[in-house]
């Protein structure tokens, strides 16, 4: 099927097929453990968070949640008449050796996933121990959904931030990403770089199920079959002036690959125009600020202002932030406006950001944060970590908030209970030093975003986030952010706080040694 679609739920549905056992074998049996002991019915929660925000940043940025949602949605143990998928399921699961009474249970009571999902969306921004996604449910589901959550939501997360740094490295400029080749999964990172902000995409795979624009234009080996430079343009352009895009660096770039371009461009410009192209010349290697100069000088003496320059060669944030720097010190001593120099960029990156290159996992967990003890009454847990404090969790069914001043500066994330109101608690606390606090009452005029909203009740989700919402969001999310926050090298952290009734809960729990409150 080739339906290309703004709906993010519906292109998801399109290109990836319903796993047949969405999760890592523990989950089902930690599930039918619960069952057979009599306690699958209890009630649970879970929340997911990362531990340190990724590639040395101060934050992420959520996606995958759609993706989740829509498993939890789509997935049953029973054989609705719609589908034949689910009915194989239950035999997998029969030949892996589970009992055939829990799947009886599986296919005549519990029929699907039974959870509801307080989340933030795709595209909105959060930081190490907030909890991002809150399930709550019967303890058999809770546990069955903290499998799909984490693959949906992991990989994506840590896809979107990497792609997002890119997009703001690149600013003015525009971006391209073409990460098909070597990306560990090509349909989730291109989709995801999209979302993020990058502009078009190579891959055309992705078009098969998303609105997203996709584009090709020529590679060494178009320039190499003719043997001549200008006769590989020529023949290019007269056939496709609608991609007008032409890689210079094959033989020299300067001395001849301009040279050609320029003249190919000149021949024909009319039919370029009249086919509504956008031309641009396309650097593979060298030194790409000094050539991106030397090139600008070159087309604009000569009236080509409008062809653009496409740079690649394993392209990064770092690298585009280097280069950019460069260009915006030299550009005006070669007699150019820095900023007019790097609105017409197209930065394209493939290898790098596509596989994350330089931390492939993000380390995305799902803990769980409460259940009914045995006289049925709803308490908090806790997994406490003396040989490692970091994985010390944070108890509770909880919420979090970003807390802005009357002039917009971040003062906090707050981490509250979820029978709090953010809005009357007085101070927000270090989770293992109480003597670092903020004291929120000093404040006048605090403005609260509370981050997490009901996104999952029953087979019932949000199923009208769009690709172009997700990008906007995005793009909301960033501008909120001080630039201190989203500088690659030392960023400024986020103060991630929780309330005093949380902090005590949590210090209580630590001090006495208990997993579960009284």
């Amino acid at each position: 099927m080739y339906k290309p679609s703004q709906v993010l739920v519906d292109g998801i549905r399109n290109m990836f097929p319903l796993e047949l056992c969405p999760w890592d074998d523990y989950f089902p049996r930690m599930a039918q453990t619960d069952f057979f002991l009599r306690r699958h019915k209890k009630r649970a929660s879970k929340a997911f968070f990362i531990r340190q925000a990724p590639f040395g940043g101060s934050f992420a940025i959520m996606g995958g949640i759609t993706a989740f949602l829509r498993v939890l949605a789509d997935f049953r143990f029973d054989e609705p008449p719609h589908s034949s998928r689910p009915s194989y399921v239950l035999l997998a699961m029969k030949d892996m050796g589970y009992k055939s009474d829990f799947l009886d249970y599986l296919k005549n009571e519990l029929k699907q996933i039974k959870v509801t999902v307080n989340s933030i969306q795709d595209g909105m921004i959060f930081f190490p121990n907030e909890p991002a996604v809150i399930i709550e449910g019967d303890l058999i589901s809770v546990r069955l959904a903290e499998g799909i959550l984490t693959k949906c939501v992991n990989y994506p997360t840590l896809s979107m931030t990497k792609w997002r740094r890119v997009v703001d490295a690149a600013n003015p400029g525009k971006t391209y990403e073409f990460s098909r080749r070597r990306a560990q999964n090509d349909l989730v990172t291109s989709l995801y770089a999209h979302l993020a902000g990058i502009n078009i995409s190579s891959n055309s795979e992705i078009r098969r199920g998303f609105d997203i624009p996709v584009s090709g234009s020529m590679g060494h080996e178009w320039i190499q079959s003719f043997g001549d430079e200008f006769e590989a343009f020529d023949k290019w352009l007269e056939i496709n002036p609608d991609r007008p895009i032409l890689l210079v660096d094959t033989i020299s770039t300067l001395k001849s690959g301009v040279p050609n371009a320029i003249k190919a461009f000149k021949k024909h410009w009319d039919s370029i125009k009249e086919a509504g192209g956008i031309p641009g010349i396309r650097n593979d290697s060298g030194d790409l600020a000094y050539i991106t100069i030397e090139e600008r000088i070159m087309l604009d003496k000569v009236g080509l202002e409008e062809v653009l320059v496409f740079q690649t060669n394993d392209l990064d944030e770092y690298s585009i932030q280097a280069i950019r720097e460069q260009i915006f010190t030299q550009a005006s001593k070669a007699g150019l406006e820095p900023f007019s120099v790097l609105q017409r960029i197209v930065w394209a990156c493939g290898t790098n950001p596509g596989t994350c290159s330089d931390q492939p996992s993000i380390g995305g967990v799902a803990k769980l944060t409460s259940i009914d003890n045995d006289r049925g009454e709803h308490k908090a847990v806790i997994k406490i970590a003396h040989d490692n404090p970091i994985k010390t969790s944070i108890p509770g069914s909880n919420r979090s908030a970003h807390i802005y001043t009357e002039t917009g500066e971040l003062l906090c994330c707050l981490i509250y209970h979820k029978s709090e109101n953010p809005e009357e608690i007085d101070a927000a606390y270090h989770p293992d030093n109480k003597k670092k606090s903020i004291i929120l009452s000093h404040h006048e005029n605090l403005v609260f975003d509370k981050r997490q909203i009901p996104l999952y009740c029953g087979d019932a989700f949000f199923a009208d986030q769009t690709i172009d919402s997700v990008r906007k969001r995005v793009e909301y999310e960033m501008k909120k952010l001080h630039w201190t926050h989203k500088r690659f090298e030392s960023p400024h952290i986020v103060k991630v706080s929780v309330s005093e009734k949380v902090f005590d809960l949590r210090e209580s729990l630590i001090m006495q040694n208990k997993l579960i409150e009284d």
